[in-house]
């Protein structure tokens, strides 16, 4: 059975001179890659982790980093096996 996996995209927006650190400590995030970014600072950041509280973790830490102005979720899917049936309808399956 494979494991539920939380997919989720973020809308960052980093000082335009700081944008290569802000991608640097970014990319040293577990689960995170940078989609897209510009000139201007706007980065498009979607991380993979194995539950929503580590979702919001990597939001926190993402709006802490020196030269981050704002860090938004835009869009979270679960992706993987679904939970297991009932033990009481194990039984009838054949």
């Amino acid at each position: 059975m494979n494991a539920t996996v939380h997919i989720a995209s973020l809308l960052v927006h980093a000082r335009a001179e700081a944008i290569s650190q802000v991608e640097r400590n970014l990319l040293a995030i577990d689960g995170a890659e940078i989609a897209h970014s510009d000139e201007q600072g706007r980065l498009i950041v979607t991380l993979e982790t194995a539950n929503e509280a580590e979702i919001v973790q990597a939001l926190t830490d993402i709006q802490l980093l020196t030269g981050v102005v704002s860090a938004s979720l835009v869009y979270h899917q679960t992706d993987g096996a679904p939970e297991a049936a009932p033990t009481s309808l194990q039984g009838d399956i054949k």
